[in-house]
């Protein structure tokens, strides 16, 4: 178990509290919480269908939570997972990817816990940086406008 910051502290007790808000038909509950560029930090759980994927990850749920509010890059994520899950706490290989493509950098802290009955105790937690996770992200050729724009598009007339 790593030593956690009061930032990572407070996004594993914000992930946990959504976690419980997540609408599991057959899999797991997992809340998520990323401390983005401004400062603050936005939630998000897993919501999901019947229909296989359509439903949606709790940390693309965050990440978007701090998209809506004008964020293009997150510094920090934690997820927390419930103890019925067989796996250990981990994104999934497509949140890895979003994660990655709206992280300040490869270096961002990822800290993952799995909950036992509505707590997270401290040997449950995971800390590890995005590049550990996805050693080998997608990156395609991104033109210079792209760059200078950082993805926000504007009409023009």
């Amino acid at each position: 178990m790593a030593k956690l910051s009061r930032s990572q502290k407070k996004l594993l007790e914000i992930a946990l509290k959504d976690m419980n808000n997540a609408f599991v038909l057959w899999g797991f509950r997992v809340g998520a919480a990323v401390l983005a560029e401004d400062g603050k930090m936005y939630e998000g759980c897993n919501v999901e269908s019947w229909i296989s994927g359509l439903g949606t990850c709790a940390e693309r749920n965050a990440i978007n939570h701090a998209v809506l509010h004008g964020n293009r890059k997150i510094n920090e994520i934690a997820i927390v997972m419930d103890s019925k899950s067989p796996n250990e706490p981990k994104p999934c290989g497509a949140c890895l990817q979003y994660i990655h493509d709206l992280a300040k950098n490869a270096n961002i802290k990822v800290v993952m816990a799995k909950a036992r009955k509505n707590k997270i105790p401290l040997e449950a937690v995971v800390t590890n940086r995005l590049s550990e996770l996805l050693p080998f992200p997608y990156r395609p050729p991104i033109s210079k406008q792209h760059q200078k724009t950082r993805g926000r598009h504007t009409i023009s007339h």
